[in-house]
């Protein structure tokens, strides 16, 4: 029953036209169809999700130790809510390179933040995730089988303790530093090759997860002949 409860509670959540607790507010449209063919299998429902993302991400500076004890306590509290930066650009799409360079160089009213905010910028890429709660080991089993198949290598239960949690990943991510407070380290034609490369990563993150949702969709299938999570 408590799984039940906690399923209806969520779905509600995802229900509600109001913005959620994630940074961007609602579900990744990529990624819809399939939260929506989890969500609607009696044996699992979604908790978080992420259809992969491109982002450069602000990283302030670290405290100094300068600040007196209350100062120090609300900073902390700001950085644990805002885990530690803020986003001068997110894309779960592919990105136009020119784009990003003009955000980096050329534009006034977005360039050299890191000269006037300080701290440093960090460009990454982050494939698909998705956190889900199964009813039982049993269906968190098919699941992660599903999901290694289809190229998510990652995927494993995380957890078997109160609630069964699970969660589809792999291993395709960029993380790479841009410049610190003496302002961007790398030229534009470095900023073009990286880009790049996210794009692929953010293409094959696509691909897998076609399959995953096409190969999922089968093992759901009532007609399908293979082993199904039990409901």
């Amino acid at each position: 029953m408590e799984f039940e409860k906690r399923k209806a509670a969520t779905m509600a959540a995802i229900s509600d036209p109001n913005p959620d607790k994630s940074p961007k507010g609602n579900l990744d449209t990529p990624i819809i169809p399939l939260i929506d063919a989890i969500n609607l299998h009696p044996s699992f429902f979604t908790t978080s999700s992420c259809s992969g993302r491109i982002s450069i991400l602000h990283h302030p500076p670290p405290a100094t130790g300068d600040e007196d004890e209350n100062t120090s306590t609300v900073k902390k509290k700001k950085k644990k809510k805002a885990g530690g930066g803020k986003w001068i650009l997110v894309s779960h799409d592919p990105v136009e390179p020119e784009s990003v360079i003009d955000l980096l160089f050329k534009k006034e009213d977005s360039t050299c933040i890191v000269r006037r905010n300080q701290g440093s910028l960090v460009f990454r890429f982050e494939p698909l995730i998705i956190a889900i709660e199964c009813r039982d080991t049993a269906a968190a089993q098919v699941l992660v089988s599903l999901a290694i198949s289809s190229g998510f290598r990652e995927s494993g239960i995380a957890s078997v303790d109160k609630r069964i949690m699970m969660s589809i990943r792999c291993s395709i991510r960029l993380e790479v530093p841009l410049g610190d407070i003496d302002g961007i380290m790398v030229s534009p034609d470095y900023i073009r090759y990286l880009v790049d490369i996210a794009n692929q990563k953010m293409e094959l993150n696509r691909s897998r997860t076609d399959v995953f949702f096409r190969n999922l969709q089968h093992q759901l299938s009532p007609t399908s002949s293979s082993s199904q999570p039990p409901s």
